[in-house]
């Protein structure tokens, strides 16, 4: 319950895909309607109110249908951030991306031995000759 009120898990990407359907249903009957265009003739002519009613079908849906992949897509992006984050801080690649970014400051050493590390780019990994093995 406290990840739901620190927002770290989130219920929004369960509901695009209900508010997509109800705006895809919500999108066709104003379409129909358009093209159907009775009661008041809002738009002059009922020709106009079919080729609008069409364009809206076809592109009304079209675009809602994108806005929606964008918003799942947004919180996919969270996601994996999310699980990058919790590789590199738990995982054996923390310790490698620690001494990469510390090569500037100087080569870098073995933690246990002391000896000099190479960085073996294949693997993206420090290598100690010393010890064979990597660190």
């Amino acid at each position: 319950m406290s990840a739901y009120f620190s927002f770290k898990k989130f219920i929004t990407t369960g509901f695009i895909m209900v508010i997509y359907i109800l705006g895809v249903i919500a999108v066709t009957i104003v379409s129909i309607l358009l093209m159907l265009n009775t009661g008041t003739n809002i738009l002059g002519t009922s020709g106009i109110g079919v080729i609008l009613g069409i364009l809206l079908l076809i592109f009304g849906n079209l675009f809602w249908r994108v806005l929606c992949e964008y918003l799942v897509v947004q919180f996919r992006i969270f996601t994996e951030l999310v699980e990058i984050n919790k590789t590199l801080k738990g995982g054996p690649a923390a310790p490698s991306a620690q001494m990469a970014s510390n090569a500037l400051a100087g080569p870098p050493v073995c933690p246990t031995c002391g000896g000099p590390l190479t960085y073996v780019q294949q693997y993206q990994r420090w290598y100690c000759e010393k010890e064979r093995k990597y660190a």
